[in-house]
């Protein structure tokens, strides 16, 4: 395994060998843990991921769930997801996510061209992509495919041949990611060191637009930024991140958004796996940080998250009020730019903003 160029997401490269029964014996401790202390807690949605583990022994998956589902109430219409990466997601692999009661696959494709799968680093090829959507189609309930743009050599012609292949496979879903190059990534070192050339801002506008609009031509309706879905099919477990709703983070590096008796935490647990292992098996707990978010933290996070939906945010549902934690000079401005949008309680970035999101909130807050 290696790590791709451009991701900065909490990973290792593990050892060949891995006890697998001490990690799963970790995760069930850990998931006891939270389920003695959150009793009340019902569960709605499930998200396997990020990582890969669909490099998991099914056996491990099931573990887990079946836990989750012993320790909790659990929806009947329970959302439970899983990113696969098509080199990992083999027939007999895909086979047994679907009877362990998985009904969403999340397929990390990157690119559907060949020059952009080894630009960023990806280990399978497109047939080996596709192939993973078609017999995932047959399996779950619903398929999403992860792509990539406004990678070096990217342009707006090659972005619609890539768009275009993607309507054609059986998907419901498309996550459709500009790249970022962050710091103490190798395409940070390559950007650092004047090695790494981008489209142009222009460019990867215009990329943007175009998906927007070939997506909404085909039936996939743009409910974030970057996701876009056949109605019904929207990943829900995302959107209670959106919504600035509850959500518990279990494993290395994982965050979590946790009320508890009027007040909200931030959770942040222990990012190297093996230090986090240990320390759940010795402890019976999983080590993190527990941090009390102010009101003002809680008014800010809310508005990072539902500004990046369409739809907006209902400032009425806000902790705070916009003028205690905003600059109202600002949101005028931006609102007579023709940006944002702020009308009975609703406040929602038009399509102009949305494509200016990152600047837009800087200058809000």
């Amino acid at each position: 395994m290696k790590k791709c160029p451009y991701c900065s997401f909490n990973s290792y490269k593990i050892d060949d060998f891995i006890n697998i029964e001490y990690w799963k014996q970790a995760y069930l401790t850990a998931i006891n843990f939270y389920a003695n202390r959150y009793p009340q807690k019902v569960v709605k949605t499930i998200y396997l991921g990020g990582g890969t583990p669909s490099l998991l022994p099914n056996s491990f998956v099931d573990s887990i769930l079946t836990e989750i589902f012993s320790s909790w109430k659990v929806e009947e219409d329970v959302e439970i997801s899983i990113e696969v990466n098509p080199h990992s997601s083999n027939r007999e692999k895909l086979h047994g996510f679907a009877q362990s009661k998985i009904n969403r696959v999340s397929i990390g494709v990157q690119s559907f061209l060949a020059e952009g799968l080894v630009l960023l680093g990806r280990t399978h090829n497109v047939e080996a992509a596709i192939e993973a959507i078609n017999l995932s189609s047959k399996l779950f309930k619903s398929v999403s495919a992860d792509i990539i743009y406004g990678h070096p050599g990217h342009s707006v012609e090659i972005w619609n041949e890539e768009l275009d292949l993607a309507l054609t496979i059986p998907i419901q879903h498309l996550s459709a990611y500009q790249l970022t190059v962050e710091s103490n990534t190798v395409f940070g070192n390559m950007y650092k060191q004047g090695e790494l050339l981008l489209p142009s801002e222009d460019e990867c506008a215009d990329m943007f637009e175009l998906t927007q609009k070939k997506m909404e031509n085909a039936g996939f309706l743009a409910y974030e930024i970057s996701n876009h879905a056949i109605p019904t099919h929207e990943c829900r477990h995302n959107v209670r991140y959106w919504q600035y709703q509850d959500y518990i983070g279990i494993g290395p590096g994982a965050h979590g958004r946790i009320s508890e008796a009027s007040c909200k935490y931030a959770t942040l647990e222990e990012a190297d796996p093996r230090k986090w292992a240990s320390l759940v098996m010795a402890n019976g707990a999983p080590p993190m940080r527990q941090e009390k978010l102010s009101l003002a933290e809680q008014a800010r996070e809310a508005l990072l998250m539902g500004l990046r939906m369409p739809r907006g945010l209902d400032c009425s549902a806000l902790p705070l009020a916009l003028e205690q934690f905003v600059r109202l000079d600002a949101l005028q401005a931006l609102v007579d730019g023709g940006f944002l949008e702020h009308s009975d309680n609703i406040l929602r970035a038009t399509k102009d903003g949305l494509k200016r999101l990152n600047p837009i909130l800087l200058m809000l807050l």
